[in-house]
């Protein structure tokens, strides 16, 4: 990249400063690249275009708030809808060697961005339409570095079929209250890494998938992606592969990251028909607590499952998981669900240290196996539920949760194949809290599963 600057001037008095930034980039691009470096102060903008070789760069003392206008995004169109969100924030398509840098801050005020005052099992109502902070499709040679992300309204970075992917040293704050406001999503994307990131989202922390474009088509597999030496919080999931699996997910590495205050640490979730295959769960310190039914999951430090999203389809496979070296507290079982059209195959848990504790919620009694065909086409109300997270019946339940057979174990095996668990030590409180099972591990429809110790001797079931 060219180290031509391009510093964005505001005239006195002047809080949206779109079209001056907007300027900077475009000269930076036409001059062959360049740093566009932003004013130090609180400013205001609506969309903006990246474009190739130009780093967009906060310093220490800039604060970007995004506008609180859906209308005013109209020019940051995206290709991939996102719970009903078409736009985003700042935004680049077929681009390269494209970077946001800095120290400074992009102020999402996802507080403007909620439809009814409240909470609603446990999180806020959002408003059907908000926008993205970050959305790049097809580009590569990206860098994300050192900015902070506070309040994001929806997915806070979305990164579609994007290639050569680096994001270190970024901080996302998100309310813990509003839903969907994910950290990262690398959405098939290749050759992906986050590195040395502080991420707190009410949704998913960080998430790999494959979604479908608005004219369902396809933008290919996500693959190669690792995260490493990070601290998480989240109130669905941490560290995630799904629920949107349209097309396969490979070779993604989970290491040496502190999940701290959240719901599920670790989940894969086959829904879609794509293949999920050769993902590692290293060396991470885990802290999960049960959440209200507004999120999903029920503090479990590993799920793991393949079901139908809607009913009649076949999820893809899951195969070839190994989680190594898990330390830490959870307040529900270990999960790995398979379906009697896709069982789960060639699963590995090794070194795993749990402390399960009881939570202050009843659902750890039950098998979260949202979402499920109960959620498609759900019109929003709050007496039924909420698109998109909870559906309730007549009596008042939350559909797609069920009951474990026995009460909760610390470990629940069904539909799933050659599974072996080598020093998996799960602590439970004696006496046991009523509601859960005598046995740690459970077992439904299961084969080749193998438990061993080290220097010890080996059963298998």
């Amino acid at each position: 990249m060219s180290l031509n600057t391009h510093h964005v001037t505001v005239t006195d008095g002047e809080k949206d400063i779109t079209d001056a930034v907007q300027y900077a980039i475009d000269a930076a691009h036409t001059a062959g690249g360049g740093q566009v470096v932003l004013p130090r102060g609180q400013w205001v903008s609506k969309a903006l275009k990246l474009k190739s070789f130009v780093d967009l760069h906060l310093p220490n003392g800039c604060e970007l708030s995004c506008s609180t206008d859906y209308a005013d995004y109209e020019a940051g169109k995206v290709s991939v809808i996102a719970e009903d969100s078409d736009r985003a924030f700042i935004t680049a398509r077929d681009q390269q060697g494209l970077s946001i840098s800095g120290n400074g801050t992009i102020h999402g005020h996802s507080e403007k961005w909620c439809g009814r005052e409240g909470l609603f099992e446990g999180t806020f109502w959002p408003k059907m339409l908000r926008p993205r902070i970050v959305v790049f499709e097809n580009c590569k040679d990206i860098s994300l570095t050192g900015i902070s992300i506070v309040e994001a309204p929806m997915w806070t970075i979305h990164l579609i079929a994007c290639h050569q992917v680096k994001a270190e040293g970024l901080s996302i704050l998100n309310d813990m209250r509003m839903p969907n406001t994910d950290g990262i999503n690398f959405d098939s994307c290749t050759d992906a890494t986050i590195f040395n990131c502080v991420i707190r989202a009410a949704d998913d922390a960080v998430c790999v998938k494959t979604c479908r474009k608005e004219d369902e088509s396809l933008n290919g597999p996500a693959e190669r992606i690792i995260v490493s030496n990070s601290i998480l919080s989240s109130k669905s999931c941490a560290l995630k592969i799904g629920t949107e699996t349209y097309q396969d997910v490979r070779d993604v590495l989970f290491t040496t990251c502190t999940i701290t205050e959240s719901n599920r640490a670790f989940g894969i979730f086959s829904r879609d028909g794509g293949d999920i295959e050769r993902i590692r769960f290293s060396n991470c310190t885990v802290q999960c607590e049960q959440t209200p039914d507004g999120f999903w999951g029920s503090g479990e430090a590993i799920t793991i499952n393949a079901l139908p999203r809607v009913a009649g389809d076949v999820p893809g496979y899951v195969r070839d998981v190994s989680a190594d070296g898990i330390t830490g507290r959870a307040q529900g079982a270990i999960n790995i669900v398979g379906h009697e059209t896709q069982k789960i195959e060639n699963v590995s848990l090794s070194n795993v240290r749990l402390s399960l504790e009881p939570g202050k919620f009843s659902d750890a009694y039950y098998l979260d196996l949202r979402p499920s065909p109960h959620d498609v086409n759900l019109l929003d109300n709050p007496e039924q539920g909420r698109r998109n997270a909870w559906v309730k019946n007549e009596a008042g339940e939350i559909l797609g949760l069920e009951p474990y057979p026995n009460g909760l174990p610390g470990l629940w095996l069904d539909h799933a194949n050659n599974v072996r668990c080598n020093d998996v030590v799960i602590h439970r409180p004696a006496p046991l809290p009523k509601g859960w099972a005598v046995e740690e591990t459970e077992l439904g429809h299961v084969t080749n599963v193998c438990f061993s110790k080290p220097a010890s001797s080996q059963s298998a079931v």
